[in-house]
């Protein structure tokens, strides 16, 4: 491939993966009402496995004591450190990624969020922009995989990992 500066510039912020980065980024901006609350879901059902795996699978049903006697167990610390995105954020450090992650989900965070597009910034935008909080994560999600997606393979970051990253994006977007 031959670098011009402007490839050079987006292979600086983005990584080598770039490209990709670029169409999740660009595509994230585009998104409808509808494909935004499908990511929300999509992130809230990621949120609600969560805690069900911290609170040993009672979810919240436990309350509060279920869910810190869940904290205490050995087998559940294992659980959190090997999940996906601490997986990739481990990775992202080894490999000196961690800005080019850092980047592309802040742009990716910027294209998702309603006040990007023509609100002024009062109340009513900032309202709006909480109801894109699931969407974001999947987008920030989706855009940590893909910067690090020519490191699959590398220690633990694995094609498993990879597309449990990507799935919550993949599944429910169509690029």
């Amino acid at each position: 491939m031959t670098h011009t500066p402007e490839t050079l510039h987006l292979e600086y912020l983005y990584g080598p993966q770039w490209q990709q980065a670029v169409r999740i980024i660009e595509r994230s901006g585009q998104l409808t009402a509808e494909e935004r609350e499908k990511l929300n879901a999509a992130s809230k059902k990621l949120i609600q496995d969560k805690v069900s795996a911290l609170s040993n699978g009672s979810g919240l049903e436990g309350g509060l004591s279920g869910l810190l006697a869940g904290l205490g167990m050995g087998a559940n610390a294992q659980s959190v450190a090997a999940h996906p995105l601490n997986i990739a954020t481990a990775t992202a450090k080894a490999f000196g990624r961690s800005r080019n992650v850092q980047l592309a989900g802040m742009i990716a965070g910027q294209a998702v969020s309603p006040t990007s597009v023509g609100t002024t910034g009062d109340l009513s935008g900032l309202l709006e922009s909480f109801g894109s909080i699931g969407a974001v994560a999947v987008v920030g999600q989706a855009v940590t995989a893909t910067v690090l997606s020519d490191l699959i393979g590398q220690g633990e970051f694995t094609q498993a990992v990879y597309d449990e990253l990507m799935e919550p994006w993949s599944g429910t977007i169509d690029a």
